[in-house]
């Protein structure tokens, strides 16, 4: 749909506006030249048409235990049985589909619930502007006292993406693994399979680096996979002055995805020559038109899987799904594998009856397996502070340079549309558990904006919280209402006190000689516009009370369906992904993630659907 096609567009417009200009006319002007040269990004997915009335609040209103496909007259798409149905066509999902039908002999479709990748997703400078459009599924977290208390009644956002590849289509494109340790930690706990030196191949089958003086380290990194991976070639003039005055507070420069993670860099992203690379981009689009067994749906949500008691066993043997309106039941010969990401995976396991049954007996959805479904829920809470001031090194400019930048990019694909905020360093405090290893990662980004700005934000992220939350499913509406979402953040005493000692660390930087040189200066107005304002001094129970303030999540949601031995209560996949107690049924995104990674977890994610393919294919 081009502008011309739609009414009055301004509120639409105003959404993708940089954050550093008001919506006046001239910022609608440049809007409306980047929609113009990079299309628009859709409007909503109608999956109920006027049929939602009509859609049980549950399954045990009619009486249905297993939904067999042959017992109930509906459209089967195609009429065709799959081998494999994929349900979420996100950052694992698009991976998953195209490994799978990599093989000829097999049929596989991959459902997706939202739009294909529009081309205004390419462009790095604009992934904060994805938040809360029709890319994402605009969750948000329950209130709480502890944490993001700038919110306000709102709560915190949740970003994930609703869009053909997933959160890699809106996300901030960082590539980094964690530690080694992590993956070792999972093994140590009971899963087999899944210690650094066994899923490293697997990191290295998918990416393609582009960085010679990182890829030289054939040890950790490979040049021949599906995904790119490497540094933006924009640099602004910011991000030397936050390199060296890291290095003047003696961190070291590191590869954070090769030996050594203790350090700062300037970060690998999923991009090349300026523009995002999702896993739809990497592999899906290369094959989605030579690939006559691979099918893929847009725009329709699976409402719940489908099951047969087959010699006593139950067996996942299809899906059923919406889309405008009309009901389909698919089903699969093979596996139905859910890969619909850490909050919507628990909803449609939940929505079929698996999870716990005291909650789904309360909903009156017949329980098919009782597993701990949605608990173990965390993320890196993030605690963001406004307070870097620029006066030499501002890049903010007129309307008439930021109209040669977009024409810029649009042509060449360069200038600060082609970057994201690059600078990140990772910090040990003195309670980490592994010697060697961060609990604390610092970003800098530009305040608002990416691309124009005079001020930046220091990002201070906890990357081994302790705390744990809960999915559970709207009682009002199981099916169709959004996921109740309680991340119960900073409940650990142990989360306060490494942000607070991440604080106190990062604040140092305004005494190095190159903050001073270069005029940046500490700036407290947006810090104290807030109950924070009362306290005296610059006390530890100041700082807490800024970090209740001012956090919020890191957007890497993991744990809802974890991965563990049979004798973990938590568990419900094994080390296979195989849902436990049910036949042909797998889990493969980061809701498996036992416990968090030390880095941004789209690395890790890949690196999962990789190892779930190879496992499904052998």
């Amino acid at each position: 749909m081009t502008l011309v096609d739609r009414g009055n567009i301004t509120e639409d417009l105003c959404r993708i506006c940089d954050g550093t200009i008001e919506c006046a006319p001239t910022a609608l002007l440049l809007v409306t030249l980047i929609h113009s040269l990079f299309g628009y990004m859709g409007d909503e997915p109608d999956y109920f048409g006027k049929n939602k009335a009509s859609i049980p609040r549950n399954r045990a209103d009619k009486g249905e235990r297993y939904g067999s496909v042959d017992d109930e007259k509906v459209i089967v798409v195609d009429d065709t049985e799959y081998d494999f149905i994929v349900v979420g066509g996100g950052t694992a999902g698009c991976v998953v589909a195209s490994r799978l039908s990599e093989n000829k002999n097999w049929k596989v479709l991959l459902i997706e619930a939202g739009p294909v990748e529009p081309k205004l997703a390419a462009i790095p400078s604009l992934s904060s502007q994805f938040r809360g459009s029709v890319l994402d599924w605009k969750y948000s977290m329950r209130p709480k006292k502890r944490f993001c208390q700038n919110r306000g009644h709102k709560g915190c956002e949740i970003v994930q993406g609703r869009v053909l590849g997933g959160t890699s289509t809106i996300n901030d494109m960082v590539y980094t693994r964690g530690s080694p340790a992590d993956y070792d930690e999972w093994a140590l706990d009971g899963n087999e399979g899944w210690s650094f030196a066994q899923v490293l191949p697997y990191f290295k089958k998918s990416e393609r680096n582009y960085d010679r003086d990182i890829s030289e380290d054939t040890v950790h990194h490979s040049t021949q996979g599906a995904l790119d991976v490497g540094r933006y070639i924009y640099v602004d003039r910011n991000v030397d002055v936050l390199l060296s005055a890291l290095g003047e507070l003696g961190y070291k420069y590191t590869d954070v995805n090769g030996r050594h993670q203790l350090g700062f860099t300037r970060i690998q992203t999923m991009s090349y020559l300026g523009e995002r690379v999702s896993t739809n981009k990497a592999f899906i689009d290369p094959v989605k038109n030579s690939r006559p067994n691979l099918k893929v749906v847009n725009n329709a949500i699976v409402t719940r899987i489908l099951f047969q008691s087959i010699n006593n066993y139950v067996v996942a043997v299809g899906v059923e799904c919406l889309k405008n309106g009309t009901h389909f039941l698919i089903r699969s010969t093979k596996e139905v594998i859910v890969s619909a990401g850490a909050i919507n995976t628990p909803k449609v396991l939940m929505q079929s009856g698996i999870g716990p049954r005291e909650y789904l007996e309360y909903l009156n959805i017949e329980v098919i397996s009782d597993l701990p479904v949605g608990s173990n829920f965390h993320d890196h809470l993030s605690v963001c502070l406004p307070i870097i001031k620029l006066a030499k090194t501002s890049t903010m400019k007129n309307f008439e340079q930021k109209l040669k930048d977009i024409i810029k990019y649009y042509v060449n694909g360069t200038g600060p549309l082609s970057a994201n905020f690059q600078v990140v360093a990772f910090y040990e405090t003195i309670l980490s558990d592994i010697t060697g290893a961060p609990d604390i990662e610092f970003r800098f980004r530009g305040h608002d904006s990416n691309m124009f700005y005079d001020k930046m934000d220091i990002c201070i992220s906890l990357l081994t919280p302790n705390s744990r939350g809960q999915i559970i499913l709207n009682a009002t509406d199981p099916i169709s209402g959004t996921p109740l979402i309680y991340p119960n953040f900073l409940n650990h005493y142990s989360d306060n006190k490494k942000l607070l000692e991440g604080i106190q660390e990062i604040v140092k930087i305004f005494d190095t000689e190159v903050f001073k040189m270069a005029g940046f200066d500490f700036d407290s107005s947006l810090l104290l516009s807030n109950e924070c304002s009362n306290h005296n001094s610059v006390t530890e129970a100041f700082w807490m009370c800024i970090i209740r303030q001012f956090s919020a999540p890191l957007h890497n949601y993991v744990g809802t369906c974890k991965m563990g031995a049979e004798k973990d209560p938590e568990a419900v996949v094994d080390n296979t992904l195989l849902v436990y107690g049910i036949s042909n049924l797998r889990v493969v995104d980061a809701s498996i993630i036992p416990k968090i990674p030390r880095g941004s977890t789209a690395a890790s994610v890949v690196m999962i659907a990789e190892k779930a393919s190879d496992e499904i294919k052998n």
